[in-house]
């Protein structure tokens, strides 16, 4: 970001060189116009006048070289600075181009306040300046009355103000075209930044639930062997077998997960990127359970049975993983008792899980060294899958001394 700050700095000090030089060239060729206009006809007829005259060009041409030296300093100071312009352009003929210019780039900024200041100053100026070349300059019975000097210092006051504001009004608009384009940057930056936000935050949410299961598997399988001293060696080894398989899919998908994560062009669309578990490796998950000692009884309505094989692959996505927390869960949290699982609904209806468990009875035991660890999050993690698949999620009370959950999700999620 410096050096590109940088180069826009280098790359502007050549612009702003150019846009002076043409300002102050227009300017001098002006004051020069002026200039002879006023001083072309005047011939002194004695020495005296001759030398009037020289004071009076001398005295021109400073307080138009001063005019110069100030008009660069416009923007800092406006009006300070178009009013010195103005005040200056009273003995000096040669400082009339530079500030008419200086009162049209201060009309650019469209503030009535100025302007109503600098016009007033502007049309005081030119009766004084007449007065002053009627009597050094110009023979008697030639000086304009002061209704024509009025009437031409407001001609050119409108026309300079007009233009002013005109030229103001295209800047403003430019301005505003520049950062509403700026802006619409901005806001495409900050939508491509908060889509790939959540694409992580939905791949991460994939860790938790495919880790969660795995790991939960590992730990009551090593548990088992730290501290049952009956299994026989076919036993152990169906056990070290369990354990082996899920820790190193649990690696595999984490593997693929992590480098998802490390993919700063990781998208939505990118689907087949990540793993994608389908309905059809629900039996596996089930399987797993049992074999942990999590007794589950699964149940299918006859209609939602049928319609099975129809159902989209999305919502067969978040079933298998609300089922996954749910079984996850029951692990940890009552690993004795037995999960009932029921499916229902189907065709254009929503899509209904009920899961139920008897809870611990008598004083809760603290976690035994082959117990998994709870994060406290799996609940609210499903609860945010649901919401985010347009579903309902209801937890009921727990005063029968059984945990219910109720989910309902859109069929063609």
């Amino acid at each position: 970001m410096t050096t590109v700050n940088a180069a826009s700095t280098k790359a502007s000090i050549p612009r702003a060189i150019l846009a002076h030089s043409w300002r102050l060239g227009l300017g001098l060729l002006l004051g020069f116009l002026g200039f002879g206009l006023v001083y072309e006809e005047y011939s002194p007829g004695n020495p005296a006048d001759v030398d009037a005259v020289g004071l009076v060009i001398g005295l021109d041409i400073l307080c138009g070289l001063a005019a110069f030296v100030l008009y660069p300093f416009r923007h800092r100071f406006p009006v300070p600075v178009v009013a010195a312009l103005v005040l200056l352009s009273i003995p000096s003929a040669f400082a009339a181009g530079i500030t008419m210019m200086g009162v049209v780039s201060l009309a650019t900024r469209r503030k009535a306040w100025e302007i109503a200041v600098t016009s007033a100053l502007f049309v005081g100026s030119m009766l004084v300046g007449e007065r002053l070349a009627a009597t050094v300059l110009i023979p008697v019975g030639e000086a304009l009355a002061w209704w024509e000097t009025t009437i031409t210092a407001l001609v050119l006051l409108t026309v300079m103000v007009l233009g002013g504001m005109y030229i103001g009004g295209r800047r403003q608009l430019a301005a505003a075209q520049r950062e509403q384009m700026h802006s619409a940057q901005r806001e495409r930056e900050a939508q491509i930044h908060a889509a790939k936000a959540d694409e992580r935050t939905r791949i991460a949410r994939e860790m938790h639930d495919v880790l969660a299961h795995r790991l939960s598997l590992v730990a009551l399988h090593s548990g088992a062997l730290e501290y049952r001293s009956d299994l026989s060696p076919e036993e152990t080894r169906q056990t070290a077998g369990v354990i082996r398989e899920n820790s190193h899919l649990a690696l595999g998908e984490l593997r693929e997960v992590l480098g998802m994560l490390r993919d700063p062009n990781t998208l939505r669309e990118d689907e087949s990127a990540r793993p994608q578990p389908t309905l059809d490796q629900l039996e596996q998950i089930l399987a797993d359970s049992r074999a942990a000692g999590t007794a589950v009884n699964l149940e299918l309505e006859p209609d939602t049975r049928e319609r099975l094989d129809a159902l989209p692959q999305g919502t067969g996505r978040h079933l298998y993983r609300i089922i996954q927390e749910v079984l996850t869960n029951a692990r940890r949290h009552a690993p004795r008792q037995e999960v009932r699982l029921l499916v229902g609904g189907g065709g254009g209806e929503r899509l209904f899980l009920r899961a139920s468990n008897r809870l611990d009875v008598g004083p809760r035991e603290a976690p035994g060294p082959g117990s998994p660890p709870g994060s406290g999050l799996g609940l609210t993690g499903l609860a945010e899958r649901v919401r985010l698949a347009g579903g309902e999620v209801q937890i009921e009370p727990e005063e029968q001394g059984e945990f219910v959950l109720k989910v309902w999700l859109p069929w063609g999620t």
